[in-house]
């Protein structure tokens, strides 16, 4: 009996020290678990400082959360068009460099209600500034007028609106526009003859200054005679049916001008219908890709270009100038470079 007590004891024992063994393995892995982790961090922290310290102007966090990142929305209303995709993209590259969020905004350009609803949603939504095209429009002055009540400005763009509080314009110059087309015409026409002048398009402000810039450089030749259509029809009549009236009327007319580049197309047709292209000088403003097809196919004689991408970076940079209060006030107008493109 007291052999079998011993044995079960000794076995207990034997037991006892296995687990203690087994205790002590686990505690010891876990240890090494443990400090594997510390020097993994360690080592991380090292070289996160390192990183750091090489490029000190790595953000932590990318994201355009930051407050001193001013947010922007630019509003055209001419949807879709080449002309205003580059605009669009020189004020992106300015955005891009500064940090500076900025949004597009879009209508078709008789859609006056839904262009008003783009600004006015931008006030709602407490932008830092407002970059539009502009319009001669009462309400469109009045919706100007609110936003820089509300303490947002706004700066006009490629067409103005200098009875509003806008802060600035920035564009061509486009009675400049006038001048410097006209003064070409003038030296091709030589000894004179007629002109018709095509709208295309309503007389709004910027066609009436193009066409005065054009009519007072034209005056330095007593042998050239302007016409165009009647006051009461004009704006009424796309470019087409202008430039018919003017061939019924005066079928001896070989030089015509579009104001736009509707007008132009118009001029075009109208042109077609009646006699060989090359008979006439058709000279125009604005670019689209059709009216460089028809400079580099000798259909239009010249044309007067805008530089759009300067446009949109000039007025975003300006925007920019006047909130950092770099540029207080911004001067009335900022006129942008505009050049002769001839056909070859």
């Amino acid at each position: 009996m007291h052999y079998l007590a011993e044995k079960i004891i000794h076995r207990y024992q034997r037991q006892k020290n296995g687990e203690g063994r087994v205790i002590k393995k686990k505690r010891i892995i876990i240890v090494f678990l443990y400090l594997g982790g510390f020097i993994t961090l360690f080592m991380l922290a090292i070289f996160t400082f390192k990183v750091v310290l090489v490029h000190p102007k790595v953000p932590i966090y990318s994201e355009p959360n930051d407050t001193d990142i001013y947010r922007i929305v630019f509003i055209s209303g001419d949807s879709g068009s080449p002309f205003w995709n580059k605009v669009k993209e020189g004020a992106q590259k300015v955005a891009n460099k500064n940090k500076v969020a900025i949004e597009f905004k879009e209508t078709f350009q008789a859609d006056i209600f839904g262009y008003l609803k783009n600004i006015d949603m931008a006030i709602s939504s407490r932008v830092d500034g407002i970059i539009v095209q502009g319009k001669e429009h009462p309400e469109f002055i009045q919706i100007v007028n609110k936003a820089l009540q509300k303490g947002i400005p706004v700066i006009t763009v490629f067409t103005d609106a200098p009875d509003s509080l806008r802060k600035t314009y920035v564009g061509p110059n486009h009675y400049q526009e006038g001048i410097i087309l006209g003064e070409h015409i003038a030296t091709q026409m030589g000894d004179g003859g007629k002109i018709g002048i095509v709208y295309g398009d309503t007389q709004i402000g910027y066609l009436s200054l193009r066409k005065q810039g054009v009519e007072n450089a034209l005056a330095s030749n007593s042998n050239i005679q302007i016409l165009d259509v009647s006051n009461h029809t004009a704006g009424s009549q796309n470019g087409l049916e202008e430039t018919t009236e003017l061939l019924n009327n005066y079928p001896e007319c070989r030089v015509f001008l579009g104001l736009t580049e509707e007008a132009t197309s118009g001029i075009v047709q109208a042109v077609k219908g009646r006699g060989r292209l090359q008979d006439y000088l058709i000279y125009t403003f604005d670019q689209n890709p059709e009216i460089s097809e028809l400079i580099n196919t000798g259909v239009v004689s010249a044309a007067l270009m805008q530089n759009p991408e300067e446009i949109g970076a000039q007025s975003t940079t300006h925007m920019l100038r006047w909130l950092e209060g770099i540029e207080v006030p911004l001067e009335p107008n900022y006129y942008t470079s505009v050049h002769l493109l001839e056909k070859r």
